[in-house]
Formats: structure tokens, sequence, C-alpha cells
């Protein structure tokens, strides 16, 4: 027991030896600088695409957010261009607005006019009176200057103007032409008339001429007839008469 314990403190002794193949070995194993595994600080050829990548993702996020800026600009621009419009939109249906109410006042001034008129042209053209007053025939002329009608009381002195119906048929006449003036005196001599046109043939037939003309009512309540031409002589009629007032 005590030879094989001296025995490994031998051998032991021998192995650690500086000259001994094992020790060398073992201090080699001790002494080894680290594996590859371990890497150390990396070089600047490595890190230059990293950095260029990085530029790159700078330069495209800088050019976004230009993009947004000016993406912002310009709705801003478009929205201040908006609310002007809207601002003379709003102008201009107000000022549509005001001529339109200007404009319906004065087309209701203008048909409130209107109506007015109508309403006394209408009065002015029903306000007569019907009257069916003879005044007997035309004269046959034959040098007579004229005949004087006295108009009847059943036109009143307010009248301002009378409806005279006159009318002429002739048929088998000798003569020639005979013209009929139907008149009144309207201030001193001066007279309003209008006539009647007939011309006698000895003929088998029978011509008609009539008129109805509004004239002012005389002051003196005379109806004047004349014929002019040569008197009718055959088969003749006519006749004057006062149909209306007003």
């Amino acid at each position: 027991m005590r030879l094989c314990r001296l025995a490994g403190i031998g051998w032991l002794t021998i192995a650690l030896m500086p000259g001994c193949a094992w020790y060398q070995s073992l201090a080699a194993k001790f002494n080894r600088p680290a594996s590859s595994s371990q890497t150390g600080p990396a070089s600047p050829s490595a890190l230059e695409p990293k950095l260029e990548a990085m530029d790159h993702r700078l330069e495209r996020i800088e050019l976004m957010l230009t993009d947004v800026r000016n993406d912002g600009q310009r709705r801003q621009r478009q929205e201040e261009q908006s609310q002007q419009s809207l601002a003379g939109l709003r102008q201009e249906t107000r000022n549509t607005r005001a001529a339109l109410a200007r404009l319906q006042k004065q087309l209701a001034t203008q048909h409130a006019a209107v109506v007015a008129r109508l309403g006394e042209t209408a009065a002015n053209q029903a306000d007569f009176w019907a009257v069916d007053i003879s005044m007997g025939p035309l004269p046959n002329g034959g040098g007579q200057d004229h005949e004087a009608r006295r108009i009847p009381a059943q036109v009143p002195d307010r009248a301002r103007e009378i409806l005279v119906y006159a009318q002429v048929a002739t048929g088998y006449v000798k003569a020639g032409p005979h013209r009929f003036r139907i008149s009144v005196r309207v201030e001193g001599a001066r007279e309003a008339a209008f006539y009647l046109y007939a011309v006698g043939h000895p003929q088998p037939s029978w011509a008609y001429n009539s008129d109805n003309v509004w004239l002012p009512m005389p002051r003196d309540r005379q109806l004047f007839l004349r014929a002019e031409g040569e008197p009718f002589f055959g088969d003749w009629s006519s006749e004057v008469r006062v149909i209306a007032y007003r």
C-alpha cells in the first residue's frame, strides 16, 4: 500500500515537469485564444452597408413627411378657396333674394295698377244706358239746309255722349249719289258729325247702308240732319234713332 502511494506521487511529479510533453499540451490548452464562436468588434467595411440602408430609409421618411406636409398645405389652400367660394355664393344668394323681393314688389304694384285700370275701363265701357228713341227719317233734300230734331228728355242733361243709329235703304229710285250728314253742335258753330252714303238707281233690287256712332251730347239738345244731292224719287226708306247714352 505504501509502495503504491509512493509510485503515484513519483509519476505525478514526472508528469508535471516543464519538459514533459503532456504538461506542455495541458499548458497549451489553457493558453489557447478564444474560439471563433466568440466574435469581436465588427470591421468598418461591414458597417457601411447598414449606414447606407439607414440613409435610404431616412430619405424615404423625409420624402413621406414632405408629401404629407405639402398635402396638408394643399388641403388648407383648398379649404380656404372653398370658404371664399361659399362666402361669395352666400352673398350672391342674398343679393338675388333682395332683387327677387324688389321685382315681386314691382310686379305687385304694376298688377294692382293694371287691375285698377281694367276696372276703370270696364266701368267706363259698361257705364251706359240703353234707350230706343226714334228721331224720324232722314231728310230727302230738295233745297232744305238742314233739319233739327230735339233729343227727348229720356236722355238726361248729365249725359256726356249719345249713340246715334242711322240707316238708309234704296230700291227703284231715280237720282244719283246721295249723302246724309248727322251732326250735333259742340261749341258755338263747331260740329261733330258722321255720314251715310246712298245711290239711287231704277233697279229691281234694294241696297242698304247703316252706321252707329257716339256723338257728344249737345247742350242745346238738337240733332241736325242734312241731305246732299238730288232728291230721291221712288222706293226708298230711312230712319234715325238714339239707342244709348253715357
